[in-house]
């Protein structure tokens, strides 16, 4: 029971990471003596120190004696390898710290494993625990950039009761405006917001943070052969705009680039993955319209989908894309009911 409470202690601080520690994992530690925690720390951002460097260098001088007798609890088995920083496996053999608790082992090659051996070759009781359904979710980012070689894709549809996202031609609201604070939340996390050409013309969308505080993601809007309007705001304005266009003289305003790719390739998204991903976005919110929604369902690129089905009825128009995967999570806001789905291949009425 007690280790329950010290994991959920790493998962609470793991979350504090945020979109700072990307493409890194979120990762808390927590060190504790007899049941009373002296000291804890998260991996807050790229390039800095890792959760288990962070949870020693808080522990109080007082304390300092008794941590080689302390158990240290990881959400995320320490790594094993020199990149920005040190291996944290080795600082953890430094200090002689007889127990480790690790909640999940690191997917990746470079660590699966050879970390939890090497403690073990030390002298360290290492354990993994049983609860690995939280740890995972943390740590699903990481598995995108590092193991599937793309950015973490997050579709959000906005849907009526009856099951339409919006009216051909024209401009539909949805939700609420609690809802819409809600999805501003979300804007925060993200990297990346990717429209497609219709919901730019029609919608001309900011997608930009007004409603939570933060940093705006950068847009990205899908323009194949021209048609956005260059007085847009998308195109317009002064915030950061990314174009794909299969057009190389695409022209471009103010803080806009462009990323040049062929929309007939069968693997036209893969590639436009592997191009966010070399621009350092590794968390994409898919905004939509229904067409663009659907083609990343269809390909199977998707790990994650904020559904929100909100009180109209709309009678007719564009029905909702069909997505199926296991419920994480869902609250009701306002009215509107939030689903989080996750892409597991399990069903979802």
């Amino acid at each position: 029971m007690q280790d329950k409470l010290y994991f959920q202690r790493c998962f609470d601080l793991a979350e504090l990471g945020s979109r700072h520690a990307r493409p890194n994992p979120r990762v808390g530690a927590v060190i504790v003596y007899k049941d009373k925690i002296i000291g804890e720390g998260y991996h807050k951002i790229r390039g800095s120190h890792h959760a288990e460097v962070n949870a020693l260098n808080s522990v109080k001088e007082e304390y300092i004696g008794i941590i080689n007798q302390s158990t240290i609890y990881i959400s995320l088995e320490p790594c094993h390898h020199h990149g920005m920083t040190p291996p944290c496996v080795d600082l953890i053999i430094k200090w002689n710290i007889p127990r480790v608790r690790i909640a999940l082992p690191d997917p990746t090659e470079k660590v699966y494993f050879k970390s939890i051996e090497k403690l073990k070759e030390n002298g360290c009781d290492v354990t993994l625990s049983d609860i690995s359904k939280e740890a995972k979710y943390l740590i699903n980012e990481f598995e995108a950039v590092h193991l599937k070689k793309r950015p973490f894709l997050q579709i959000k549809m906005v849907k009526s009761t009856d099951n339409y996202i919006g009216q051909k031609d024209r401009q539909v609201h949805l939700s609420n405006p609690y809802t819409n604070v809600y999805t501003h939340k979300l804007r925060a996390y993200t990297d990346a917001i990717l429209v497609g050409t219709n919901t730019a013309i029609i919608d001309n969308p900011r997608l930009n943070l007004r409603n939570y505080p933060g940093k705006s993601p950068i847009r990205i809007v899908l323009d194949r052969s021209g048609k956005l309007p260059h007085d847009h705001i998308l195109l317009s304005d002064k915030d950061p705009t990314i174009v794909v266009t299969q057009n190389p003289d695409y022209p471009l305003l103010q803080n806009k680039s462009k990323v040049v790719l062929d929309f007939g390739h069968d693997e036209f998204l893969d590639h436009l993955c592997t191009a966010l991903l070399n621009l350092n976005i590794y968390h994409v919110m898919i905004e939509g319209g229904a067409a663009l929604i659907k083609s990343f369902i269809k390909k199977d690129l998707w790990d994650e989908a904020i559904i929100i089905k909100t009180n109209h009825i709309l009678n007719q128009g564009i029905k909702a894309p069909n997505i199926k995967g296991s419920l994480k999570s869902q609250m009701n806001i306002a009215g509107d009911q939030v689903h989080i789905i996750n892409n597991n291949k399990m069903c979802i009425d």
